[in-house]
């Protein structure tokens, strides 16, 4: 009598590589979503460290500007030209806003000592606002450590704003102001 012997192997229908490709194809797409991740936040960071750099070759500027400023420069009689403007008429925007100002050549002042890599424009403008008193309180000596008579008695003082706009060659953009008073 012959004995039948089963064999598990002739059961076996491939249902292992299914479910192995199953797998396999569930961790491919868990690594590709840990990648996006992760390119993402390189990018986040990157452009977070131009924001950061942009921002300090700002102020940097704005201290330039300041410096210039403190001089008591010759402002035109209108526009602007070499990065001096003279006062807005009452109710019409500076010069500084209007569109392609800072990109056509036109009447800002650049900063040579700014514009290396990874800056790839560093300018500036200084508007005259009118002239006012330099008296104890009228004084802005908070952000003008150099005005020499800013605690003294009232006198005529010149009141400037200073626009500096810097922008990397990744394309990161700052725009910072300040008020600066020259007595």
């Amino acid at each position: 009598m012959k004995q039948n012997i089963h064999s598990p192997r002739k059961d076996q229908r491939g249902i292992t590589l299914v479910v192995v490709l199953l797998l396999l194809v569930i961790v491919t797409l868990l690594g590709l979503a840990a990648m996006r991740g992760t390119v993402m936040q390189e990018r986040m960071s990157g452009n977070a460290a131009a924001r950061s750099i942009a921002f300090q070759a700002a102020e940097a500027l704005l201290r330039e500007a300041e410096f210039q400023a403190a001089g008591n420069p010759s402002m035109p009689a209108s526009g602007c030209s070499n990065g001096l403007c003279a006062m807005p008429t009452a109710g019409a925007a500076s010069a500084w806003e209007a569109a392609g100002f800072w990109t056509t050549a036109g009447g800002y002042r650049t900063s040579s000592s700014l514009e290396a890599d990874p800056i790839a424009a560093a300018r500036y403008v200084i508007e005259f606002m009118g002239e006012g008193l330099a008296g104890p309180s009228e004084c802005t000596s908070d952000i003008d450590l150099s005005a020499p008579t800013c605690t003294s008695t009232g006198g005529g003082a010149n009141n400037f704003r200073i626009t500096a706009f810097v922008q990397t060659n990744n394309g990161a953009q700052v725009m910072l102001q300040s008020a600066y008073q020259v007595p």
